[in-house]
């Protein structure tokens, strides 16, 4: 996404939404992909998204009570049910979503702090 911190509105509507309809295909293809943020999204030639490093993407999954016994993800990015190590499904992408939204309107994740056990 480059050098823009902040978008407006508009620009910000239209890159999650984007986003939305690449998670919606991952899901419908029970791919959940776990690493939602703004360095792994890129804009191809036309300006539009496309998702990048499936590192930390689950295959097969068909279950909202998915446990990897993993805890991975980005630390602002990861959603209340990896932080407590319960089981989770692909909901966590929607809450990334709605992460990567408030970061792309106000230039920073909402729970961002540079000291992990103060941001945990």
């Amino acid at each position: 996404m480059g050098k823009e911190r902040i978008f407006n509105e508009e620009l910000a509507r239209i890159y999650v939404c984007e986003v939305l309809l690449a998670l919606e295909y991952l899901h419908r293809k029970k791919v959940m992909y776990r690493d939602l943020k703004p360095e792994n999204i890129m804009l191809d030639g036309t300006g539009h998204i496309k998702l990048i490093d499936f590192g930390l993407s689950k295959v097969n999954v068909d279950s909202d009570n998915y446990s990897s016994g993993s805890f991975l993800g980005s630390h602002a990015y990861l959603a209340p049910e990896i932080l407590a190590n319960k089981s989770y499904g692909m909901s966590v992408d929607w809450y990334n979503l709605g992460v990567l939204l408030y970061e792309f309107l106000v230039g920073q994740p909402p729970y961002f702090k540079n000291d992990l056990e103060e941001l945990y």
